[in-house]
């Protein structure tokens, strides 16, 4: 392949930035199931003459990142799903001085707070595609491996030794 480099730089980056979203979340208290952080995954690819990176992770990644509005509430389902993770029923029962009992009020009461006030998000996703990583250490790579790949090809080109 005439981009060696080029994509091995993309392997690269790809890998730091699902570590760094990894750990973002973790920093931000925000693993409930630990699905979300488990779905974080990166593919350097080459289509013809294009190569990319992808990262792909669950859907509402958007949702912990952003926030959510107010507006209208969470299914209660969820939230009740969401309860029954151990660390969540953990972090709830250390900031009350309530028994965590019924879940069921409970989901219905957080559902019904979320559609009041909405959700604070935690910027896991945004710190790091606004880091320096992508900003300037990735562009600096990909242009180091692309001029490395251009000096392979020209050397091959004209049996340069």
């Amino acid at each position: 392949m005439a981009f060696d480099n080029t994509s091995a730089a993309l392997r690269q980056v790809g890998g730091l930035v699902a570590n760094r979203l990894a750990q973002g979340l973790q920093e931000n208290n925000a693993v409930a199931s630990g699905s979300l952080e488990e779905s974080i995954t990166f593919r350097a690819y080459q289509q013809s003459s294009i190569l990319g990176l992808e990262i792909s992770m669950l859907d509402y990644w958007e949702y912990v990142d952003e926030g959510r509005k107010a507006g209208r509430m969470p299914p209660v389902s969820k939230i009740r799903e969401w309860l029954t993770y151990p660390n969540v029923r953990e972090k709830l029962q250390q900031n009350s001085d309530r028994e965590f009992s019924n879940i069921e009020s409970k989901a219905f009461a957080i559902a019904k707070k979320i559609g009041e006030k909405g959700t604070k998000g935690t910027d896991f996703a945004t710190n790091v595609f606004n880091s320096k990583l992508i900003t300037k250490e990735m562009p600096a790579l990909i242009e180091s491996a692309l001029g490395q790949d251009l000096e392979d090809v020209l050397d091959k080109a004209f049996n340069i030794q």
